[in-house]
């Protein structure tokens, strides 16, 4: 227990720094005694009666899964349920909501909501959905105010590996208008995605306003082309897209915010002199679109990286069957905030980007739907069930079940300056959330008033990660693979990047020819590839089939290699000679790159340095640091157990399948593919596929049931090293009632009742069966288990 309380005090102090310039105005005890005093008014207003007070037991599991996202380790409630002092409830909330684990299951929450995935779009965007996870575990793990986050998501420009948060645009790639509807939908708490066609039947919203509101974010450009001006002039010309919206706006084009900062030192000061960009002289034989095909060709490698703030110079028109008398059909669109939306439309000024004045005005303390639909999402994640329901379909004639804690929740927010821990804290804190849950349904449109959170079934991520608690120590630790993973994809679209943007203008054309003669010379080696082949089936002859066939089928990777060779390399070289000239200090801007960059080249001991060997250096070294630590940890492990390193004998293999288990399938769901494969268990037990906002399942299926009655979780969680198996081990020495507590203190934080005794133990008294598990797998499929009392 000292532990705990030493953990606990940490956490207090850490969340007392995290949050002392946001909340240092709030009375803790105040604002939690009027949430109470609020729902008690309402309840007797109603003629109820609050719920008891839930016990202990309830308690520590409950907030476990609402701030952790897992149940206790049989430690942790062992630690708490000991503990006699009087503030023990208060102490472990602060203890969770500072921990790491609370990231990782806010985590699992706000990408169901933002619709996050690992490939965030279609093709080449891993590294996007990795930049875009980064961005947001690291706000949640340094407690960013929630309307700093909303306005660097919707303000946000650049390239992954600078602002993750780009991935807020790319996710809806060439799809602006759908991205507002989602935009309002998540932080508005509005459904304006009706009005995007016509004006809302049921709403106030009118396509204008859809329109208006859209052109605000339209110019939130997702792009898949040269980012950097004098190399898109140096191939297309004064005809460039560039070229023409500087002409259209009357000034230069200049991207805002991070994507100014993206070209690297040499680029900067080529651009900040004026370099002559030259004429594009094509060879004989050779046509300006061979050379846009071969620069699309170079481009394919670095597509869905970069987000352009061209709010200025692109334009959003109504469509073209426009058939209200406010406009006619393809009228340009000023941004402008809806009157709906505010008493008189706010037109942006001239001097203003209207994604910045969208921003401020978004996550203003004025706006009149802000701060109700965080308030109200931060209540509905603990208490079951939001004061207003649905929590994004809020009209203007939606009232809260109780109008006056729904405004003093707002009034908190402000106050707290949206810290969310800070919100959280205090919600935990009432009296409320620690009652015995209210298990009975409450049907869409009835008003609850709260006589104890709603008796709810565990998300697909808390079950998984439940499972992973019962599975291995330190249940929480980070996969060190799926970081290595994610750092790898993200520095080699930053390398790639950068390489492209050192080259020269007269460098960037001649790489682009010579990329356009190998899409000539392997075109027609396919051609003739394919004529073989057809010639190879009429003749049956199988050894010239499977020789055409690997012709055309090597086409892409021979084309890989060579744009690497040619455009890459090139400008990567580059880099590689500035160490040795003593220039790195032109890398100054960002010193982690330049130290990459040394580290590579001292690694390579002189000899020739490709951009892919420089790569795979770093991947080698980061893998090494990871294997190290893996291979201290099996000899632990091994001496731990007494069990042969080498995997053979007794207990020898079955140490090996654990720990294998154990760094690569029982990781937190955080860690794993978002979403998981189809068939995967959190799929099954209703994991978003993050095609919608919050559109994770709860309801129970057959095949959730096969899964585990006869799947392999429950036969990898008898592993004899699992963290329940050693348990139960270690408690079958003092009798099958000590196994039977063992498993429902483990699973459900609390001892078996009598009545459970006498069921379960003509089953634990049988050797075999508690060997098997038999009294584990009795429970695990219970739906104790799954719902969250």
């Amino acid at each position: 227990m000292k532990n705990l309380l030493r953990l606990a005090s940490f956490g207090f102090v850490f969340l007392s720094a995290s949050s002392a310039m946001h909340a240092a105005s709030v009375d803790l005890k105040a604002t939690v005694a009027k949430i109470d005093k609020l729902v008690a008014d309402d309840l007797a207003k109603n003629k109820m009666e609050a719920n008891p007070p839930a016990s202990d037991e309830i308690f520590v599991r409950r907030l476990y899964l609402d701030v952790v996202g897992r149940i206790p380790t049989l430690k942790e409630t062992n630690d708490f349920l000991s503990d006699t002092a009087k503030d023990k409830r208060a102490k472990l909330i602060d203890a969770l909501i500072a921990s790491d684990a609370y990231t990782d299951n806010f985590y699992n929450y706000w990408s169901d909501i933002l619709r996050m995935k690992s490939t965030l779009t279609v093709g080449n965007s891993q590294p996007a959905g990795a930049a875009y996870g980064n961005w947001l575990r690291e706000s949640l793990k340094t407690n960013k105010p929630y309307d700093q986050m909303v306005r660097e998501l919707v303000t946000a420009d650049g390239k992954t590996y600078e602002n993750g948060a780009v991935g807020f645009y790319i996710r809806d790639y060439n799809m602006p208008l759908d991205n507002m509807a989602v935009t309002t939908k998540i932080f508005l708490g509005t459904s304006m995605v009706c009005a995007q066609c016509h004006n809302h039947p049921f709403d106030k919203w009118t396509q204008m306003d859809y329109y208006q509101l859209a052109a605000h974010s339209y110019g939130m450009t997702s792009t898949n082309g040269l980012t950097n001006p004098l190399l898109a002039k140096a191939i297309y010309g004064d005809r460039s897209s560039y070229g023409k919206k500087a002409k259209k706006a009357g000034k230069p084009v200049t991207p805002k915010g991070s994507v100014a900062k993206t070209a690297n030192a040499i680029v900067d000061a080529n651009a900040a002199s004026g370099p002559k960009v030259p004429e594009l002289n094509l060879p004989e034989g050779m046509k300006k679109s061979d050379v846009t095909r071969a620069v699309s060709e170079i481009l394919r490698p670095l597509r869905y990286n970069t987000v352009l703030d061209e709010s200025h110079t692109k334009a959003l028109k109504l469509p073209h069957d426009y058939k209200y008398e406010d406009a006619k059909p393809n009228q340009v669109i000023e941004a402008t905030i809806p009157a709906s939306f505010s008493k008189d439309g706010k037109i942006v000024k001239k001097d203003q980007h209207p994604i910045d004045a969208y921003g401020q005005w978004m996550t203003s303390k004025e706006n009149p739907r802000f701060t109700t639909v965080i308030a109200n999402r931060l209540w509905r994640k603990v208490m079951g069930i939001g004061l207003i329901e649905p929590v994004d379909e809020i009209t203007d004639s939606t009232v809260p079940s109780n109008p006056q804690l729904m405004t003093f929740l707002e009034d908190t927010m402000k106050s707290l300056n949206y810290d969310m821990k800070a919100f959280l804290r205090i919600v935990l804190n009432s009296s409320t959330y620690q009652r015995a849950a209210f298990t009975k349904d409450v049907e869409l449109g009835e008003a609850y008033h709260f006589q104890g959170p709603i008796l709810r079934r565990m998300s697909a991520e808390q079950i998984w990660d439940s499972i992973v608690t019962l599975y291995k120590p330190s249940p929480d630790q980070p996969s060190i693979a799926a970081k290595i993973e994610h750092d790898s994809s993200l520095r080699r679209i930053e390398w790639l990047d950068r390489a492209l943007n050192n080259l020269s203008p007269k460098e960037m054309q001649d790489c682009a020819i010579k990329v356009a003669k190998k899409q000539k010379d392997l075109a027609e080696e396919v051609h003739q590839a394919q004529i073989s082949l057809t010639e190879a089936n009429k003749n049956k002859d199988e050894d010239a089939i499977r020789k055409a066939k690997k012709s055309v089928a090597s086409q892409r990777k021979r084309l890989d290699e060579a744009v690497e060779e040619i455009v890459f390399d090139t400008g990567f070289k580059k880099f590689a000679e500035l160490p040795r000239d003593g220039k790195l200090d032109q890398f100054s801007k960002d010193p982690e790159f330049a130290k990459e960059v040394e580290t590579a080249i001292k690694a390579q001991k002189g000899k020739e340095l490709h951009i892919d060997d420089a790569l795979a250096i770093l991947a080698r070294q980061q893998r090494a640091k990871y294997d190290s630590v893996q291979k201290q940890r099996r000899v632990n492990d091994a001496q731990k157990f007494n069990v042969k390193l080498s995997g053979e004998g007794k207990g020898g293999e079955s140490l090996k399948s654990w720990e294998q288990l154990r760094d690569t399938t029982f990781v937190r769901a955080c860690d794993l593919r978002s979403p998981a494969p189809n068939g995967h268990f959190l799929r099954e037990f209703g994991q978003s596929d993050r095609e919608l906002v919050d559109n994770f399942s709860t309801d129970a299926r057959v095949s959730q049931a096969l899964m585990l009655l006869n799947g392999k979780v429950f036969s990898q969680l008898m592993n004899p090293y699992s963290v329940i198996a050693r348990s139960l081990a270690s408690a079958k020495q003092k009798g099958s009632d000590a196994v039977i507590h063992t498993v429902y203190r483990a699973l459900l934080s609390r001892d078996a009742t009598e009545e459970e005794l006498k069921v379960l133990r003509p089953v634990a008294d049988n050797a075999d069966t508690t060997d098997r598990g038999d009294v584990l797998w009795t429970v695990l499929n219970t739906r104790q288990f799954f719902f969250i009392q």
